[in-house]
Order: structure tokens, then C-alpha cells, then sequence
């Protein structure tokens, strides 16, 4: 297992010939290794936390604070060593400095925006809107979820100084960890819907409470990010994993059926998404393999196809109906005006709309600095954390990101990098992406995953030259 750093890259040197930098060079090589390490097993601390819905120290929080940590560090002592700056990534870190900045600015300016935050303190308002905040600690929450879920932008750019530092060998035991982990929450939510491990999250109808398939996390939707990314690993990386086709579609279609169980929509459409775009563009290619099998062979294995699809419809169907029908019928309203739109998110958008009427110019500029009500919305919730700019400055991460990756793989992966944006935009229309510091750390290491399976300076890195995967 290749997971730990070799001896350090040798250091540059200056007209003495004296080595310099050696040891920033080993700093930052064995922590970007370190935070490697903690992105593949984060999942695994997470199964132990407290299932409450509000954040706490437990040992899932102290492995990303852990991580967060070590992409920095590893960054400032390349940059060290390097004694330059990743010109690339510039726009992007500056951009989230400025956030930062404006946090700062939220911060300072509670004391001057008492009267306009004190709407939020005294409103009559839904469960739904979330609990009180109070201002300090939510612009402390909002600035720490910002650092620790942008941290790996560090690590990124670590790669671009140093990619023999992120050898395929390496990601590849990362990607399996945050598969495995995928997996561990999925048996952990199988447990529930069997009612051997108890629900921890409940919708509530009103014929009563309805139990949800979480995992290892107290809401289906920590659990859907995992399975989303998990499933987006398996098709993109394919059998650089060293995995047979047959493993690999065996976990896919547990994972989409964990999805299902957990009857949470944008983790089920997320899904949907990367199978369909991934399958219809081997469709051509697996029709021919098909039309070129033996006619007996084709029977026997439609014919074990089917006897297993009965089977699970018999041991699985009843609960796989319900769970259908309550994604069909338990949606609230569809329509925009209606309070009930989108279980009352159309509420909250329209409340926050009307609130911000009443918005001084500053507010409207750089936000808050937090999230008052539980905006369920990742463009609004930026918008009032850090305003219209904050809004601006996001964009320029992510359209930086974009060119930069873009720029540093192959063409013909480059639709892959399309569908990791897709289902980034998918997920921030009802929830909240950027505050997510573990959908971020996936939406990073997918990033570094393109960049290094395919290179755009030659063919994808140690491709398989056989069936058995293995590389040359």
C-alpha cells in the first residue's frame, strides 16, 4: 500500500549550491500525504459522532479540523520551499480571503445592525426556518466552515507544484477508503430500515413519524453526499481501482439502492444523474459486447439477471413501494406561492425577500456574516452570509477551478468535470454545498482525481494494459 511519502523531491538551490528548502519540501510532502489520508477515512470518525442536528466536537469534526490543518500547512511550506506562489489557483484563494474578510466585517458590525437583526430574534416562524442563531456564534460557525471546507484548494495546488506527490497508487487506496466508507454507512442504514440500528432522523406526517435511513450520520443527507461522490468515484476512476467491472457495479447498485432507502430526493436525483450520464456514454459500446455474446450465454445470464430482481422485489419490494410513494406524494406544494412549496423552503425564500427590503446598502453588499434562518438554498444562503460580492467571489472560485481543471486534462475526460459541476448545481438549488465542508473535501479530491487519472499532456496515467488492472 502505497499510502505514505517517499524521501522528499530534491530542494532547489542558489549560486553557494547550499541545499534550500529540504525541509519545508519533507514539511509539506508528508502532510499533503497526511491529509490524504484523513479525506479516505473522515467518513469512517463520522459513524461515531453524536446523531444530534447540531454541530459537536465529536471525532468526525476533530478528524476535518485535523485535515483542514494539514492541506494548509502542507501548502504554506511548498510555498515556502517553492518561494513562489501558484499563480493558477490565485483568483480562487484571494477570492476566499475576501469572504473571510467579510466575516470579519459581519463580525465587527453586529453591535451597528441590532435593530435589523433583531427581526430574526422576535419573528413567529416555522421549525423549518431552523433554531435562533445568535450572531457571533453563527459568524464564527459560517467563517469556520468556510476554511475547513475550502481548505483542500490548499491541497490542490499542492498537486500542481508537486503531482509525483499524488501518484496514482496513491489516490487510488484514498478513493477506496472513501468507497469503503460509502459502504460502512450503507450497511449502517440497511440495519435501519431491518430495525436492528435505530432511525435517527424522522419525518414528521401528520399520521405520525416516519423513520429515514441516515447511515452513520443523524440526516440522510450527510449520508446522500457520501453515496453521491462514492458512485461518481466508481464510474470515473473505473478499473484504475483495481476493482473487476462486476465489484464495481455490485457497490454502484447497492449504493443507489442505499440512496433510495434514504428517501432523500436530491441525493436519488444526484445519483440518477451520474449513472444515466456515465452508462449512456458506454451504451453504444456495451450493446456491441452484448450482441457479440454467445446466444446461451446471453440466456443464462438474463435468466440469472431476472431470478435475482425477483428475489430482491420479494425480500425488498414492499418497503422499496412505500418509499416511492412517499417520495411521490410527501413533497408539500408545487407551486412558488404557496407557503407549503418545497415543504416551506418557498416560505423561507420569500420571507428572507421581504425581510431584506429593510436592508441597509452594507448588508445588501457583504451579508450578515451568518445564517439567521436556514436558508436551504446554497446561492441565497451566500447571499446573506456574504452578500451580492460574496455571490461575485464565489462564481470566481468555481469558474477558476473550472479553467484551471479544465485546462489540465484531457478532452476526452473533460465531460466528467461537467458532471461534477452538475451535481454541485443540482445540490445547492435545496441545500448547501459550500457549507458543507465534507461535500466539498469530495468535490476536491474528484477534481484531483481528473487532473491526475487524465492528464492532458499524455494518455490517462498508468491506464491497465490488461483485464487484470494492472499498470505499467
Amino acid at each position: 500500500m502505497d499510502i505514505m511519502p517517499r524521501k522528499a523531491a530534491a530542494a532547489p538551490t542558489v549560486g553557494s549550491g547550499r541545499p534550500l528548502g529540504r525541509y519545508p519540501w519533507a514539511a509539506a510532502q508528508i502532510m499533503a500525504v497526511l491529509a490524504l489520508v484523513m479525506i479516505g477515512v473522515k467518513s469512517f470518525f463520522d459513524i461515531f459522532g453524536e446523531k444530534v442536528a447540531a454541530d459537536t466536537v465529536d471525532a468526525g469534526m476533530v478528524a476535518t479540523v485535523i485535515g483542514a490543518l494539514f492541506m494548509v500547512g502542507s501548502f504554506v511550506a511548498a510555498v515556502v520551499a517553492a518561494r513562489r506562489f501558484p499563480t493558477d489557483l490565485a483568483p480562487a484563494i484571494i477570492a476566499l480571503l475576501v469572504l473571510g474578510l467579510f466575516s470579519v466585517i459581519g463580525m465587527l458590525a453586529i453591535s451597528t445592525r441590532e435593530d435589523f437583526l433583531h427581526i430574526f430574534t422576535t419573528a413567529n416562524v416555522r421549525a423549518i426556518f431552523g433554531p435562533h442563531v445568535a450572531p457571533k456564534s453563527g459568524v464564527i460557525t459560517q467563517g469556520a466552515q468556510l476554511a475547513v471546507g475550502f481548505a483542500p484548494i490548499a491541497l490542490l495546488a499542492v498537486m500542481f507544484l508537486k503531482p509525483d506527490w499524488f501518484s496514482v497508487e496513491r489516490l487510488r487506496w484514498v478513493l477506496l477508503l472513501v468507497v469503503l466508507g460509502a459502504v460502512a454507512h450503507s450497511v449502517i442504514a440497511w440495519l435501519q430500515v431491518a430495525g436492528v440500528v435505530p432511525y435517527t432522523y424522522f419525518f414528521n406526517l401528520m399520521s405520525g413519524k416516519v423513520g429515514r435511513a441516515s447511515g452513520g450520520y443523524f440526516h440522510p443527507a450527510s449520508l446522500g453526499r457520501l453515496l453521491i461522490f462514492a458512485v461518481f468515484i466508481l464510474y470515473a476512476a473505473g478499473n484504475r481501482l483495481r476493482l473487476s467491472p462486476v465489484a464495481r457495479y455490485a457497490v454502484v447498485a447497492f449504493l443507489a439502492a442505499t440512496a433510495v432507502v434514504s428517501t432523500h430526493r436530491i441525493t436519488i436525483l444526484c445519483v440518477a444523474l451520474v449513472i444515466v450520464a456515465f452508462e449512456l456514454r458506454r451504451l453504444p459500446e456495451l450493446l456491441r459486447q452484448i450482441s457479440d455474446l454467445p446466444f446461451r450465454t446471453a440466456v443464462w445470464g438474463a435468466g440469472v439477471l431476472v431470478v435475482l430482481v425477483v428475489l430482491a422485489a420479494i425480500r425488498w419490494g414492499a418497503h422499496l413501494l412505500d418509499r416511492a410513494l412517499f417520495l411521490v406524494t410527501q413533497i408539500g406544494s408545487l407551486n412558488p406561492t404557496n407557503d407549503e412549496f418545497l415543504h416551506g423552503r418557498g416560505q423561507i425564500w420569500f420571507r428572507v425577500a421581504e425581510v431584506w427590503q429593510d436592508a441597509s446598502w452594507d448588508i445588501w453588499l457583504v451579508g450578515l456574516g451568518y445564517e439567521p434562518w436556514n436558508t436551504h438554498a446554497d446561492p441565497l444562503r451566500v447571499f446573506v452570509v456574504w452578500g451580492l460580492l460574496g455571490l461575485i467571489l464565489m462564481a470566481i472560485i468555481f469558474v477558476n477551478l473550472w479553467r484551471v481543471t479544465k485546462r489540465a486534462i484531457a478532452v476526452e475526460a473533460r465531460w466528467m468535470l461537467t458532471i461534477l459541476y452538475a451535481l454541485t448545481i443540482v445540490s445547492a438549488l435545496t441545500q448547501k454545498p459550500t457549507s458543507y465542508s465534507y461535500f466539498m473535501w469530495m468535490f476536491f479530491l474528484s477534481l484531483i482525481l481528473l487532473v491526475r487519472f487524465f492528464p492532458l499532456s499524455s494518455a490517462p496515467v498508468l491506464a491497465p494494459t490488461d483485464a487484470g488492472g494492472d499498470h505499467k
